[in-house]
Formats: structure tokens, C-alpha cells, sequence
């Protein structure tokens, strides 16, 4: 949570610091807002899709609003393993959203500079080390 912090308190001028964390706390914080929903959404949609075939004449909204907890009791155990699976394939879309997400966070990672944290500290410490060795 704080190497990007760290990292634009690196790389920017210290004039343009508070603008860059502003940006980062912006962009991590509504893109939580908007991804939680939108798995939110994925889940509950492909749940319902998935489960359709299989309980006809359920609610099947109420299943998709109650969660995982109550999903035993929503379905005979003869269909609960169809049922889990069904629950397996709504949640596969969500953890491919967050695996397209990273991906694309990866990516954007390559535009930033590459440059030491520690500092001019880690220069003069590499420096001293060259001159022992050198003795």
C-alpha cells in the first residue's frame, strides 16, 4: 500500500509530491469503489445465469442477495454440488476481473522512472564499502 507513495515521493520534484499523492489516493480509492460494485455485479449476474437451469422456480434473487452462507439452504443436497459449482463459475469471473485488473496496473508500472529509494544515504554507504575494499 505505500510503494507507490514511496515511489512517487522518489521521482517527483518536491514541489509536485502532494499533487502526485493526492493522485494516487485518488485513483485507489475510486477505483475500489467502482470494482468492488462491478464485481459485485459480475457475481450476482453470472450466479443468476449459472443457477437458472438448475432450481427452476426459486428466487433466484434471493439466493444472489443472501451470499455464500445461505446457499446450502437454498437447494436440496442432491443439486448442491451443482449449485457450488455454479457458485465456482460466477466467482471464476470475478477473480479473472481482478487478474485483468493487475495486469493492466502491471503495465502501467512500466511508465514509472526506475530510481534508488534509499537516496544519496546509499551512494555514500556503496561508496565507503568500494574504498574498504580498495585499502
Amino acid at each position: 500500500m505505500q510503494g507507490p507513495n514511496i515511489a512517487a515521493q522518489t521521482v517527483l520534484f518536491k514541489q509536485e509530491v502532494s499533487i502526485g499523492l493526492s493522485i494516487i489516493n485518488l485513483a485507489n480509492f475510486l477505483g475500489s469503489t467502482i470494482f468492488v460494485t462491478v464485481a459485485q455485479a459480475l457475481l450476482q449476474n453470472r450466479l443468476v445465469a449459472e443457477l437458472e437451469p438448475l432450481l427452476p422456480g426459486v428466487d433466484l434473487s434471493k439466493i444472489a442477495n443472501s451470499g455464500a452462507a445461505f446457499l446450502r439452504d437454498a437447494t436440496t443436497p442432491e443439486l448442491l454440488p451443482a449449485v457450488l459449482g455454479a457458485y465456482n463459475n460466477a466467482l471464476r469471473g470475478v477473480w479473472y476481473l481482478a487478474l485483468g485488473l493487475s495486469g493492466l496496473v502491471l503495465l502501467a508500472s512500466f511508465g514509472m522512472e526506475w530510481k534508488n529509494v534509499k537516496g544519496d544515504k546509499a551512494d555514500k554507504v556503496d561508496a565507503s564499502r568500494e574504498e574498504a575494499d580498495a585499502v
